[in-house]
Formats: C-alpha cells, sequence, structure tokens
C-alpha cells in the first residue's frame, strides 16, 4: 500500500516531534561540549529512528509510511552529507555569531535535513521498484547505485567556504587530496558496479558469459582511459575546464553537481560502449 502525501508529511513531522528536542535544548544550551554533541545525536538519531519506527509500524500493521532500511541508509546518507556541508556552511556568514539567529538557524538545518533524508530514502525506494525495467535502465542503474555517496562525501568536505585569509598551502595540499581521494572512491564504486551489475547469470551458456565477462572489462577500460584523459596533467583538462566548474571551499553546490555530472556522463559512455561490444561481438560470430 503507497502512502499518501498527507502520511508522508505526518512522518516527516513525527519524526522531527522525536529527534529535535534534545540535539536543540544542547545545541541552546550554547556550551561548546554539549553544541559539538548535539550534532552528533542529531545525526545518529536522524539515521536510526526511521528504522526503529518503521521496524514496529511493519510489527504491528504491516505497513509504514517510512521507506525500506537500505533507503533510509542510502538515501539518508547521502541526504547527510549534503545537509552536513550546509550547516559547516552557515557558520562562514556573519549572522551565526548571533545567538537568536544560530539556535533558529540550527532549528531549521534539523527540520530540513529530516525532510531532505525522507524525501531521498522514498526517492531511493521508487527506484529501487523500477531496476532494469526501462531501456535505459543499464545507464540509470549504474549511476545511482555507484556515483551518489563518493559525490556527497566529497562534496561535504569540499563545500565549506574559506575566507582568503585562510587559504594557505597546507589547505590547498588538503582540498587536492580530497579530490584525489574522492575520485578514487567513485572509480572503486564504478568498478564494483559494473562488476556485479553486468556480471552475467548461471544460466547462460559459456560461450555468452565470456562475452558478458568481457564485456565488463571493456567498460572498465573505457571509463579508466576516460578518466586519465581528463586528469592528465599535460592536457590540463581538470585543471582548465572542470576545476573552474567545481569552486571548491566557496559554498557552491557545484562542488556536488560537478562530478555527479562528469562522472555520469563516463558512465554512461562507458556503457554504451560495451553495448557496442556485445553486439559487435554477436554479429562477428553469426
Amino acid at each position: 500500500m503507497t502512502a499518501s502525501v498527507t502520511d508522508r508529511v505526518r512522518a516527516v513531522l513525527r519524526l522531527a516531534l522525536w529527534t529535535v528536542p534534545i540535539p536543540f535544548g544542547a545545541f541552546a544550551s550554547d556550551k561548546g561540549l554539549f553544541v559539538s554533541l548535539s550534532v552528533l545525536v542529531f545525526i545518529l538519531a536522524s539515521l536510526s529512528l526511521p528504522i526503529t519506527v518503521r521496524r514496529r509500524q511493519m510489527k504491528g500493521t504491516g505497513t509504514s509510511q517510512y521507506a525500506s532500511v537500505g533507503a533510509i541508509l542510502y538515501g539518508g546518507i547521502v541526504a547527510l552529507c549534503v545537509a552536513v556541508a550546509i550547516l559547516n556552511g552557515l557558520m562562514a556568514y556573519p549572522f551565526w555569531q548571533e545567538y537568536a539567529l544560530r539556535v533558529a538557524s540550527f532549528f531549521a538545518w534539523m527540520v530540513g535535513t529530516l525532510t531532505l533524508q525522507s524525501l531521498a530514502a522514498w526517492g531511493v525506494d521508487w527506484w529501487l521498484k523500477r531496476r532494469r525495467v526501462y531501456w535505459f535502465s543499464e545507464f540509470l542503474d549504474t549511476i545511482l547505485y555507484s556515483l551518489p555517496l563518493p559525490c556527497a562525501v566529497m562534496g561535504m568536505l569540499l563545500f565549506p567556504s574559506v575566507g582568503d585569509g585562510e587559504v594557505t598551502t597546507s589547505l590547498v595540499v588538503g582540498v587536492m587530496g580530497i579530490m584525489g581521494f574522492g575520485f578514487i572512491a567513485m572509480g572503486i564504486c564504478v568498478i564494483a558496479v559494473f562488476a556485479f551489475y553486468f556480471f552475467p547469470s548461471k544460466g547462460l551458456p559459456g560461450k555468452e558469459r565470456i562475452i558478458q565477462c568481457l564485456r565488463i572489462v571493456v567498460m572498465t577500460a573505457v571509463w579508466l582511459g576516460s578518466n586519465s584523459i581528463i586528469f592528465d596533467s599535460r592536457l590540463q583538462i581538470f585543471s582548465s575546464l572542470i576545476f573552474q566548474c567545481m569552486p571548491v571551499v566557496q559554498n557552491n553546490f557545484l562542488v556536488f553537481i560537478t562530478p555527479f555530472v562528469v562522472e555520469s556522463c563516463l558512465v554512461v559512455a562507458s556503457v554504451a560502449v560495451g553495448n557496442v561490444f556485445v553486439m559487435a561481438v554477436y554479429k562477428f560470430i553469426k
């Protein structure tokens, strides 16, 4: 049974009533230790409470307004990374020094985060029910499995603004290190999804299994080759084009969007080449 919009709104409000009071009270105390703990408590509660409530509802009535556990974790963590980046970014603005505005902003941030997490979780559930259904599923599924989480984590670390006076050599080295590890993490996720998503089923004949395995190798080679071209220091594609579209430590949401768009295009190209490879091999065999 699909929950209505009203049921979903009530679910978010109910979740806010259970989640917000304790971290809000700790933050409002304006004491260093409690302020730090308030964020941690909220993060843990925002992920654990929906799962706990859902399990109780499923045991009691067999239905729940909340998303599945996997969707809550996947969508919730991705949304949480974006939300944490926003919170860190807010601290760079002058209004954060005013107690009343700081407390009000933190309250609005918590409610907004819960809403974003819920929407992301429901979105993941909606997508999971439609995997491998459409002609473009091979492209979309691969992107959604592999890219949101590493892009969100990297964006979270690169989003908060840094003043001109705070730019140091250590900061630049740290930013480049985060970007390097971020793209490596994306590579691991993409290759793992290629391997598991496109791995041939046991029911296929031996020859077809070999072709499908070679397809994975081709896709991986295309993806790695494309990235090596983009990040080749001699061609300066990354420094002259992508880096300008990815303004780091400037409170700019492009740090989330640019890597996702670029890597999505490369994933689509890799899967397309893999499909052409399979068609070419079958045509050659016949």
